[in-house]
């Protein structure tokens, strides 16, 4: 189970590769990582990465794809209802402006300021599952 309460911050960042498909311990904005996994070679969706321990900032929308889990996550505060951070695409499968992720999974990560967008039952399950602390 996931809570959506203020995560503390982490006393310092840390340099990452931002093609390592293990990530542990990171703090970073995802927009920084998605635009050095575009100018590494990496493509426009970030994919096939284990993200764990991670503080990870936006402001920033993750448009949620196929493969990705989400194991012990902190949501950040919501204003007590996780909805708020929520954004319905018309196509689960693209929202103009969100960073794509896909095959990825989060163990025991922080979000901080992070919307999320993706498919219907993604954001059902998230509603239903994630107990909010604020």
């Amino acid at each position: 189970m996931a809570i959506d309460q203020t995560p503390p911050r982490p006393t310092e960042s840390r340099e990452m590769d931002p093609r390592a498909t293990a990530i542990n311990g990171g703090h970073f904005a995802l927009f920084d990582l998605y635009r050095a996994n575009i100018q590494n070679g990496g493509g426009a969706i970030i994919e096939g990465r284990t993200f764990t321990d991670c503080f990870i900032e936006g402001p920033a929308v993750m448009l949620v794809l196929e493969g990705v889990h989400f194991e012990g996550v902190n949501f950040g505060p919501t204003g007590g209802d996780l909805r708020n951070m929520l954004f319905r695409p018309v196509s689960g499968q693209k929202a103009i402006g969100a960073i794509p992720v896909r095959d990825c999974t989060f163990r025991n990560c922080q979000f901080h300021t992070l919307g999320i967008t993706g498919g219907e039952d993604l954001l059902r399950m998230l509603v239903e599952q994630v107990a909010t602390a604020d």
